[in-house]
């Protein structure tokens, strides 16, 4: 079986990186928790690359605090007061990476939006995608990956639902920034929304192969985020492992990997909470564990 990379998310303070490069992993997803990137973590950062041979492939806009809940950055964010200056500055850091690692980075923005929003509103043409363009431009070993959002948040719903929603916005997206995004699908977002349409409907709708299928309707996956729910998805049932203890996790893990298989080849972010995150990535050890149980053969 081919070798799958796999990542685990970490924020850019070099004692964080520590208990995951103790516990043999170098493959990294970075998380932005700061609005602007600081000396020490770009310090932090080539300290981790250069002395302890850390792999970063991608690099998640900042998690912020938007009124009284936690959220990130959104397409639709840049169009406020502020984002477009974190954004670039995320670019601006994932750019100093590729600098010191020889190679491209993926820059993580999450889709609030339906297919149809965005086509009533025609504001990928008029607005974002030249927004994100400009940002490009100046940052040439850069990437996007657009991230499919949970359908419902703390208060209210939102108007994304599947992954069409993405990959419709990547494809006029690339029409303007030249083929520099791919769909990004995350598991536990995409749970969340059909958990709670079952809940509204009694419709069971969740069906892996066309998850996938709709994610590379226009182009390939560039990532997935790995990730769990064991009831709704919100607040600490978000981001749950997938763990062996717990009824119906490796079936559902199966389900994944086997659309997966079919569908693409991309590298995988276990995104997970963790109870320490400075201590070993418990919970991302507990799904790496079950994916190699299941045949999975991985790369760290």
């Amino acid at each position: 079986m081919k070798e799958i990379r796999i990542n685990v998310k970490s924020t850019p303070e070099y004692k964080e990186f520590l208990p995951r490069i103790k516990s043999g992993i170098r493959n990294i997803e970075i998380q932005l928790i700061n609005r602007m990137l600081t000396k020490q973590e770009y310090i932090d950062t080539e300290k981790a690359i250069k002395q302890d041979n850390v792999d970063i492939s991608v690099v998640h806009t900042p998690l912020v605090k938007i009124k009284e809940w936690n959220d990130e950055i959104a397409l639709n964010f840049l169009l406020l007061p502020g984002y477009t200056e974190m954004f670039e500055n995320t670019c601006k850091y994932a750019e100093y990476i590729a600098g010191l690692e020889g190679k491209r980075i993926k820059v993580v923005v999450h889709n609030n939006y339906s297919k149809a929003t965005w086509m009533e509103t025609n504001l990928i043409k008029e607005k974002i995608g030249p927004i994100l363009n400009n940002v490009l431009q100046k940052y040439e070993n850069i990437d996007l990956v657009i991230e499919n959002s949970c359908a419902t948040d703390n208060k209210r719903f939102k108007t994304v639902f599947d992954m069409e929603d993405v990959s419709y916005v990547v494809s006029e997206i690339n029409k303007i920034v030249g083929n520099r995004a791919k769909t990004l699908l995350d598991t536990c977002h995409m749970m969340m929304s059909c958990e709670a349409w079952k809940r509204m409907s009694g419709e069971d709708i969740l069906d892996w192969d066309k998850v996938f299928k709709d994610s590379t309707m226009y182009t390939d996956l560039g990532l997935i985020h790995l990730n769990n729910i064991w009831d709704n998805g919100f607040k600490e049932d978000h981001g749950r492992p997938f763990s062996p203890e717990h009824e119906g996790d490796i079936e559902k893990l199966k389900s994944i990997m086997n659309a997966y298989e079919k569908y693409t080849n991309c590298e995988i972010s276990i995104e997970v909470t963790e109870e320490d995150y400075y201590s070993a990535p418990k919970n991302f050890i507990t799904t790496k564990e079950l994916l190699e149980k299941l045949g999975y053969n991985l790369k760290v």
